[in-house]
């Protein structure tokens, strides 16, 4: 019923490279801690995300210091992006949770219908 919100991943990105440089590599693996296992995106989402953002100017290359792993930080661009971006992603998890509250009286579930309200 509920599904990654396309752009989920762009958001992500960015906002994990504004704290720190990461791989393509780092940006999964943090990405699996911080939804305690539940999302692991594949190589095949994290590098065409990372291709377009460096393509776009929102991240830039760091350079290489050791070996021939490359290492992404977010730019100025990035960041005026990184900002646009939550507040989009917020007015989208409360109609998330509308919907949801929704649902849950559908179902019958009073309790947990106040429960979703209750962090409205």
């Amino acid at each position: 019923m509920i599904e990654t919100p396309k752009g989920i991943l762009r958001l992500v990105a960015l906002s994990l490279l504004s704290r720190s440089s990461l791989s393509g590599r780092d940006l999964s693996e943090q990405l699996s801690i911080m939804s305690s296992g539940l999302w692991k995106p594949s190589p095949g989402s994290i590098y065409p995300i990372l291709s377009s953002l460096l393509n776009e100017g929102m991240i830039a290359e760091v350079p290489r210091k050791q070996g021939n792993v490359r290492r992404y930080i977010v730019t100025s661009k990035g960041k005026q992006e990184l900002s646009k971006l939550q507040k989009e992603a917020e007015e989208s998890i409360v109609r998330q949770l509308g919907l949801l509250s929704l649902a849950a009286e559908i179902i019958g579930n009073e309790d947990l219908k106040k429960r979703i309200q209750s962090i409205l």
